[in-house]
């Protein structure tokens, strides 16, 4: 029988796909976004580094059970154009470095004035204070932000001395004494930030020893030719080299005055470098002697030598003279010359912190 055959459906043409769509907007992106890393990224690598220069108001302090040293400076300059966009030209900062390991655990801007210093006085287990040019600043030492600072210290307020001889540490009673710009003292404890009065008998002893007046600070002295080893009973110190040759050489002065070799190494131009009256470095078993490169360079070195062998461990070059040292707890040295910030540790190694330095952004590391 007939039947009537299975219908299909027609079959549909292909379709035209559509052309095509150009990329208009990334091409247009592009001229700006190479510009942007020519002026930006070029300019960054054509910029020289910021000038840098330790100032000597630097002090060892403990953070999270690490000997850590406080150390403010200057920083003149900026690199590249996003730094000139974000950053100040001219910035004192306040640096927390491990000497043992050279970690900058925090870097952090206190000043944008182009002449303008800091000193650590004192630190609590949670603040540390500093005497500025601005007045008392307290600042946390975890992450080394600013609490509180000049007209915003209670207690102070407006009448607040601008002036770093107005403020002072008292390790007896374990507070900073402040002179109000009336004349006034005050004091605030470690770990406080509110300014209290004093009894009449501290405010009278301390009211010759602060001042509102600013003038240039105590100048210390960083070098001797002879100081004193651990203990006191023994002296090191440099004399002539024998035989007429120029230079001075190591000696050890015994405590019934026998003077004995350490070493046979000739320096020109030496001194010791000293904290206080005592040798640096002594606690680990060396001393530190700043001298001339060589007879004929007069550019600065310091050279770590052995009190036990006599040897000279390390030899750093530095810009200029040591301004100020400062021996920490564990017998590590920090010192300041010029735009160097060094240590010298116990393993009798002399080593320059990097304190100052910036990536791309300025982020300070």
């Amino acid at each position: 029988m007939y039947q009537t055959p299975q219908q299909y459906s027609p079959v549909m043409p292909y379709e035209t796909p559509p052309p095509p769509r150009r990329r208009v907007l990334p091409l247009l992106l592009l001229p700006p976004v190479l510009l942007a890393l020519l002026i930006f990224g070029g300019s960054y690598a054509v910029s020289p580094e910021p000038d840098v220069e330790m100032q000597a108001g630097f002090a060892f302090v403990e953070i999270d059970g690490r000997d850590v040293v406080l150390a403010p400076y200057a920083r003149h300059g900026v690199r590249g154009v996003f730094q000139l966009m974000t950053q100040d030209l001219f910035q004192v900062r306040l640096a927390a470095t491990d000497p043992a390991t050279g970690e900058v655990l925090w870097d952090t801007q206190l000043s944008d004035r182009l002449s303008w210093e800091a000193s650590v006085l004192a630190a609590g287990r949670h603040h540390a204070y500093l005497a500025t040019d601005s007045g008392l600043v307290v600042v946390a030492l975890a992450d080394g932000s600013v609490v509180v600072e000049g007209a915003g210290v209670p207690g102070l307020g407006d009448a607040f001395a601008a002036a770093r001889t107005a403020y002072a540490y008292d390790p007896e009673s374990r507070r900073v004494m402040a002179m109000n710009a009336a004349g006034g003292v005050v004091a605030v404890r470690l770990d406080e930030v509110t300014a209290t009065p004093v009894d009449p008998q501290t405010a009278a002893a301390w009211s010759d020893r602060l001042s509102v007046q600013r003038g240039p600070g105590a100048p210390t002295t960083a070098t001797g030719v002879e100081a004193a080893l651990n203990g006191g009973a023994e002296r090191i110190a440099l004399r002539q080299a024998p035989g007429g040759v120029p230079g001075s050489v190591l000696v050890r002065v015994t405590a019934d005055g026998r003077e004995l070799p350490v070493g046979a190494t000739t320096f020109h131009g030496a001194r010791l470098v000293v904290d206080g009256v005592t040798a640096v470095a002594a606690a680990t078993g060396h001393v530190l002697v700043e001298h001339q490169r060589s007879a004929d360079d007069t550019g600065v070195a310091l050279s770590l030598v052995s009190l036990a062998t006599g040897q000279v461990t390390a030899t750093l070059t530095v810009d200029s003279r040591v301004e100020r040292a400062l021996v920490g707890p564990d017998g590590i040295t920090a010192l300041t010359a010029g735009e160097v910030f060094a240590a010298a540790r116990g393993d009798g190694r002399v080593v320059p912190l990097d304190v100052g330095s910036a990536d791309f952004f300025g982020t300070h590391r």
